[in-house]
């Protein structure tokens, strides 16, 4: 009976024609930068050497501090996790507003870590992103997440620990630009005595988001909502978006497939996984959209797990990436749960017996890399410091909304790529169109693929996860169950190269906060505005001409990229 449900459990979920051939058409003059931000991860532990020296080797694109439900009761001031409030307290639950009783959420490891003072780790982090800034100039991108109990009962305090912990991360060297206020506070397990209720989050939002403002006008900052039916707080993403101007994106949280807030979830469906992308956009579009739909999503946690770190849960991993770059104006930021922790995790965990004789949990060491670290690893080689080129796919589907064969084309330091992935349990001919004409010249095709759906492979930390298939002219055929990056040796795409600084003209410069962008060529393009740091300031399209603004506490230097039909031109802007 095991041996049968097993393999039933591998056949694959979809029919497909047994000839099926893939098309990916490019249209080259269509193009925009790649945001990085959308390779985000959570990581945690930043005090032993052995932790940093993980950290290091990541070099993550962001981290997130602290992360997941411990950031709720997180004590600033003594870098720990503890109770705020009571352990128990009645909310309103429901439409009808039935009283209730509820007791926090692991209560038992809250006071567990309060009372042996274990630290969240702070100081080491400081020091990473101070050993950061000497080496490249500039420090982590941040994720903040703020505790909603901090300030206490008095809505109308100013926010004194909110402020007082800005000011901390500031005196550390740290940027203080992205702030969650509280994590996945719908649930009422992950609230408190202090904000028992709906309205008291809001209260206390409302109050952190302008003391925040107060201290600089350009954080942000984000409220989580539901990206699912709740039973405690059917109304929440309602109620809190009554008033959509305290807030300046979404926080949403999902999880493909094996989900930790929902233990009856089956996570051996492999068709899951594979259309794992169509879960994440109904997550949003289905939601938080509903209720906020012209607010960045920012997706701080989320993975995609079907059985285990295998075959599917790679290929779902590596397709949700390709749906976020199609998607760029919903997906603002987005941090793959967990790298380092045993949630998703990055790298192979192993069991060991403590001095004690317990049985406990750790990273293996030498490190290896799960399927997860390794699609990450080629997801990352793909698309960071990219331009992304238009591109449409004329392949079956599996179901509606999730073609069987998904690709993007992008250009990094000059050469031409397709990042693709074959969800399907067939080598699939591969074609490429650039702008109507079949390409048939020189590329190099290399693949991490897979023989079943439930393959798992861990290999260690500097082995390359991808294998060379071809190299030189001639037809590309994709492994099936594969994740491929195709090196297009000599394609042509219009004015693909980087832009001439001539054809862009950015005047005056210096100036006092006011800036004209003029295209010499008078077509549609892009803009973005970056700190020396690396941070996002502004963005925003436009056609020949821009006038630009800074307020008046913005004097510094900027990194303004123009992305148009010429290609990518970079200038250094200068506000006085």
């Amino acid at each position: 009976m095991l041996i049968s449900a097993m393999a039933f459990a591998q056949d694959y979920p979809f029919s497909l024609p047994s000839d099926m051939e893939a098309t990916i058409n490019i249209t080259s003059s269509s193009k925009e930068l790649y945001n990085n931000l959308l390779l985000g991860t959570n990581t945690h532990h930043f005090s032993t050497t052995t932790e940093k020296d993980l950290i290091n080797k990541l070099k993550p694109i962001t981290i997130r501090f602290p992360h997941g439900l411990w950031s709720n009761w997180y004590d600033w001031r003594r870098d720990v996790t503890r109770l705020f409030g009571t352990e128990s307290f009645e909310y309103e639950q429901g439409v009808n507003k039935t009283i209730r009783t509820k007791t926090v959420d692991h209560l038992a490891s809250i006071n567990t870590f309060d009372n042996l003072d274990i630290k969240v780790g702070i100081e080491g982090l400081t020091g990473l992103n101070a050993t950061r800034k000497s080496a490249t100039g500039k420090g982590f991108d941040m994720m903040w997440t703020f505790n909603m109990s901090a300030d206490g009962n008095d809505f109308n305090n100013g926010c004194p620990e909110t402020i007082a912990r800005y000011d901390d991360l500031i005196a550390r060297g740290f940027d203080v630009k992205a702030v969650e206020m509280g994590n996945e506070n719908f649930y009422p397990g992950q609230r408190s005595s202090i904000i028992p209720n709906t309205e008291d989050y809001i209260a206390r939002a409302k109050a952190m988001s302008a003391a925040l403002k107060s201290k600089d006008p350009n954080i942000k900052v984000s409220i989580p909502l539901l990206r699912r039916d709740n039973w405690a707080n059917p109304n929440w993403n309602a109620d809190l978006t009554q008033d959509l101007t305290y807030f300046d994106a979404v926080t949403v949280h999902t999880y493909v497939g094996s989900d930790p807030d929902d233990s009856t979830n089956s996570d051996e469906a492999y068709g899951t996984a594979l259309t794992a992308r169509k879960d994440l956009g109904n997550s949003i579009y289905d939601y938080a959209h509903q209720v906020a739909p012209n607010k960045p999503i920012w997706l701080t946690e989320w993975g995609v797990k079907s059985g285990g770190p295998n075959a599917v849960s790679a290929l779902g991993m590596a397709d949700c990436y390709i749906f976020m770059s199609e998607n760029q104006d919903v997906f603002e930021r987005a941090n793959w749960f967990s790298v380092n922790g045993k949630l998703n995790s990055h790298y192979v965990w192993e069991t060991y017996i403590s001095p004690s004789g317990v049985e406990r949990p750790r990273i293996k060491y030498p490190l290896e890399k799960t399927l997860f670290g390794s699609a990450y690893e080629i997801i990352r080689l793909a698309f960071e410091n990219t331009t992304l080129i238009e591109s449409d796919m004329q392949v079956p589907s599996l179901v509606n909304g999730v073609k069987a064969v998904n690709a993007r084309v992008v250009v990094k330091e000059g050469k031409t790529s397709v990042f693709v992935v074959n969800l399907s349990n067939q080598d699939v001919p591969f074609n490429i169109n650039i702008d109507g004409v079949a390409y048939t010249d020189a590329a190099v095709h290399k693949t991490m693929s897979f023989t079943s759906m439930v393959e798992e492979r861990a290999i260690g930390i500097d082995v390359d996860p991808l294998t060379l298939v071809s190299q030189g002219s001639g037809s590309i055929t994709l492994p099936k169950f594969s994740i491929n990056i195709i090196e297009l040796t000599n394609a042509s795409l219009s004015n693909s190269e980087i832009a001439k600084q001539a054809e862009v003209s950015i005047y005056p410069n210096p100036s006092y906060g006011t800036f004209n962008i003029k295209l010499n060529h008078g077509e549609a393009a892009q803009y973005r505005i970056y700190s020396m740091n690396g941070v996002e300031i502004q963005n925003g399209k436009f056609v020949s001409s821009k006038e630009i603004h800074f307020d008046n506490n913005q004097a510094g230097i900027y990194i303004l990229q123009v992305v148009g039909s010429q290609g990518i031109s970079t200038h250094k802007i200068v506000v006085q």
